[in-house]
Order: C-alpha cells, then structure tokens, then sequence
C-alpha cells in the first residue's frame, strides 16, 4: 500500500472526527493542521482545482494566522504524522 493510500484510508476511516495532519511544508517549516473530513462545506471565492494526486485539500478548522476556517493543501509525501481517534501514524 503506497503512501497516499494509507492516509487516505486513515483520513475515511476517521468519519466525522478530527484529524490532525504534521508535515513539512515546501520552505522547510513544520506545519499541523487539524481538520473534519466530513465538511463538505464551500468557503465560496476560493480554491482551485490541483491536477498532483498526492495533494489532498481539506478546511482547516480554525486556522491561526485567519482565525477562521480556511482551504488548505498538504502533500502526501511530506506528511511525517497523522492523527486520527486519538491514535499516531507516524511516516
């Protein structure tokens, strides 16, 4: 099982519960980003399309820097743990 099919299973398997995501970001930066994969909702003006399979798009819950629920991206292959119910994947 590749990488992106394991976090995929981990993050659909999470149902309605949050998930919590820490990986690099390109500038080198350890990011966590904690979101409901349940919510479908559209922050309307935003977001396109990314044609990179190994991109997975979410709305953070809360983001620091906006203070309120924003479209965010991470990359798969720079995701070094995911949290799901309480439990720790590491990569």
């Amino acid at each position: 099982m590749t990488k992106l099919e394991q976090i995929k299973q981990l993050i659909a398997g999470a149902g309605s519960t949050f998930v919590g995501v820490d990986f690099t970001k390109k500038d080198g930066t350890e990011r966590h980003i904690t979101f409901n994969p349940r919510d479908f909702n559209e922050i309307v003006g935003t977001g396109k399309p990314s044609s990179n399979p190994d991109i997975i798009r979410i709305r953070e819950v809360n983001n620091k820097e906006e203070g309120k629920t924003t479209w965010r991206s991470f990359d798969v292959n720079r995701v070094f743990k995911i949290t799901v119910k309480g439990q720790v994947h590491e990569f």
